[in-house]
């Protein structure tokens, strides 16, 4: 998962009133959410633009699809849902009152997220491992469900988001590309990252492979990197412009109209790179790194 910034977003010409507008008989009873499901399906190559057709959870390069917008808050009934402490299994209950969906946020473009089917839609892969999104929205308060419109800015949703700038620094990766949580078991942070991990399906073994295989293509450009900085800092003759040459590279595989690259995860692992660097020699070239790629 990256920050995705879904304001740069241009609206098609009277999108918003047709929004509007198919909200109002949605509220009024007149029409169901799919009756109007082309409003939404209208802005998916805009949303797909936004992180250069990558699914805005997991950064897996994915076709545009006719159902690759995902509604954040479930238009349908939502399902409730709760994470085993030990086994991190998900268990799926009915929610008490019943909960119809977010419906006035059906058309609501900040409610839409741009998703592959394997984020999105409920599934279990061939190791029995559970994830997707589906119409799950836990909070991590339930007394603060909002059940109608304008409530739901009282809720504080488990699930990470992509539109949220602090979400994504949330979720750590070891070196098999693995996610994982580093806070305290059950607290807030914790909660959040385990079942969006589970929910989301981040941690397939495919998408950790793929991760994987980025930054073995990293690596040894940080590599060539150092040992060029350790030349440039020795004052070694041609090693400034090594050393520029070799930033030059990192930066333009962390560019972002790679379709291939895990941003998140490789952000990461230079986070880790920086910080195991015991003298600091190298932090400030990685520190550019790192800002420039975010």
């Amino acid at each position: 998962m990256y920050y995705i910034n879904n304001s740069r977003v241009d609206f098609p010409e009277n999108w918003e009133r047709r929004s509007e507008d198919a909200k109002y008989k949605v509220m009024e009873g007149e029409i169901n959410c799919e009756a109007r499901d082309y409003i939404w399906k209208e802005l998916k190559l805009q949303l797909a633009d936004c992180s250069n057709d990558k699914c805005w959870y997991c950064e897996t390069a994915i076709p545009r699809t006719d159902n690759a917008v995902d509604h954040f808050r479930p238009k349908g009934t939502v399902q409730g849902l709760s994470l085993a402490y030990e086994t991190d299994e998900l268990n799926k209950f009915n929610l008490t009152p019943e909960h119809k969906g977010y419906k006035w946020l059906a058309f609501d473009f900040d409610n839409f997220r741009y998703s592959c089917q394997h984020c999105n839609e409920y599934r279990k892969d061939l190791e029995g491992t559970c994830g997707g999104k589906w119409n799950y929205f836990p909070l991590l308060d339930e007394s603060d469900r909002g059940y109608i419109e304008g409530d739901e800015h009282y809720e504080e949703p488990i699930l990470l988001d992509p539109c949220n700038p602090e979400d994504w620094e949330l979720l750590s990766f070891n070196r098999d590309g693995k996610p994982f949580s580093r806070f305290e078991n059950g607290s807030e942070n914790d909660l959040r990252v385990r079942y969006s991990i589970r929910i989301y399906h981040l941690d397939s073994k495919r998408l950790n492979e793929s991760r994987v295989s980025q930054w073995k293509l990293l690596r040894p450009k940080v590599s060539k990197a150092k040992k060029a900085f350790l030349r440039r800092i020795g004052n070694k003759p041609g090693a400034k412009a090594d050393f520029s040459n070799s930033l030059k590279e990192i930066t333009q595989f962390m560019d972002s109209q790679n379709k291939s690259l895990y941003r998140g995860f490789l952000l990461y692992q230079l986070e880790i790179e920086r910080e195991s660097d015991d003298n600091k020699i190298h932090s400030s070239w990685i520190n550019t790194i790192i800002r420039s790629a975010k």
